[in-house]
């Protein structure tokens, strides 16, 4: 039986200007999988993940989600579909608390508010706990934490997540992870996830891509990715 494809871009180009970033890019992800995006800096990873949120327009291709076309779809659509990013940088309110900014990544869902605050508090406890405090004063993992959280508000089936290990010391980061691992097994969440720490893309996806100079040049499930020499060579610093 086949899974059922959450999302399937087949050409897609884009870029800045008359600059082309992204050069026929072909990519999907599959209902309940963790997929990896990884390369090196300007490889056009987070191009991708601005132009299927909505927030960058293609110049050519196609983007199906959950089966229907979303090109020309503006992001607020996309989010109503069940499309979430949490984006480099994390994007807080640094200026509002930790609940404020929380309430405003469930806008597409206001009759459930209250209910998926306590949802996302359950998978972080300290969000709660600091519910009140703004987001400006939590430490990195909190505002990772508070990122992720605000894009799970949304109820979204296809959760991407940009550079989630960025500035993180290595234990915050292992939690997070299987944070994410746990919260796709409960919700049956699809993840899409642009890595720089190539070794944890590679332990908690199904697939991943590799993207050089935007294009796709390599590609496959993550365990026989792990083990390609040119992998190791390039971006696991294993000779």
């Amino acid at each position: 039986m086949l899974e059922k494809r959450v999302l399937d871009v087949k050409g897609l180009t884009a870029g800045y200007g008359d600059i082309e970033v992204l050069k026929g890019i072909n990519l999907y992800v599959e209902e309940g999988e963790t997929v990896a995006i990884f390369g090196s800096n300007g490889s056009g990873k987070s191009t991708f993940l601005r132009v299927i949120a909505g927030l960058l327009r293609p110049w050519g291709g196609t983007i199906d989600l959950f089966g229907e076309r979303i090109n020309d779809l503006p992001p607020s659509d996309r989010v109503r579909r069940g499309l979430a990013l949490a984006g480099e940088g994390r994007n807080l309110f640094l200026g509002m608390s930790v609940e404020e900014n929380l309430v405003l990544g469930g806008w597409t869902k206001r009759p459930r508010v209250k209910e998926n605050l306590e949802r996302v508090y359950s998978y972080f406890p300290e969000l709660k706990e600091k519910r009140k405090t703004l987001a400006g004063d939590l430490s990195g993992g909190q505002q990772q934490m508070l990122s992720i959280g605000r894009a799970l508000m949304s109820q979204p089936k296809l959760l991407m997540i940009d550079e989630l290990s960025l500035g993180l010391a290595p234990a915050i980061v292992d939690r997070l992870a299987q944070i994410l691992l746990d919260i796709k097994e409960k919700e049956g969440l699809s993840i899409l996830l642009v890595e720089q720490e190539v070794s944890l893309a590679l332990e908690i996806s199904r697939r991943a891509y590799v993207f050089d100079l935007g294009e796709v040049v390599d590609e496959g499930a993550s365990k026989e990715l792990m083990e390609r020499d040119s992998i190791k060579r390039t971006y696991l610093s294993i000779v």
